[in-house]
């Protein structure tokens, strides 16, 4: 079934897949780790995707040219991308469609593991430091429709 799209959002999806292939090959995925790895796995993931929409989408239309203005909207695009699956991943809604992750062992987590992972931004040391211990039981498997 072909959609006849209004906004050419076919065609602007396939951009925003290109974009964001580009940006692995970038200065941003140099190393095999990016920083927003590390900042997820410190827990603040959500917080840190949802502070750059916020950032470019009030730098649009202020810093350079129109093409500087686009591509701060392809940046608000992708964060706001990375918030869902952080914020997927954060409730455990296991959401898969099409190639989304899938938490293949969360339920082997004790309730006390679960609870110290959500609520790392309050941490205290030491419940960082169990947070980042029982972080390492939790796997995903990418699994393609």
């Amino acid at each position: 079934m072909s959609i006849n799209y209004k906004f050419r959002e076919g065609e602007l999806i396939d951009e925003f897949k290109a974009y964001i292939d580009s940006t692995y090959s970038g200065h941003y995925g140099q190393g095999g780790l990016q920083s927003s790895e590390v900042i997820v796995d410190r827990g603040r993931g959500l917080d840190f995707f949802l502070g750059n929409v916020d950032k470019y989408n009030c730098r649009y239309g202020k810093k350079g040219t129109s093409a500087d203005h686009r591509k701060d909207l392809m940046k608000v695009l992708h964060y706001a991308l990375l918030a869902l699956y952080e914020h997927d991943r954060i409730n455990n809604s296991g959401y898969t469609n099409g190639g989304d992750y899938k938490v293949s062992n969360f339920d082997e987590l004790t309730y006390g593991e679960v609870q110290t992972a959500r609520k790392l931004a309050d941490a205290t040391p030491q419940e960082w430091n169990a947070a980042n211990l029982n972080y390492d039981k939790v796997t995903y498997n990418y699994e393609s429709k």
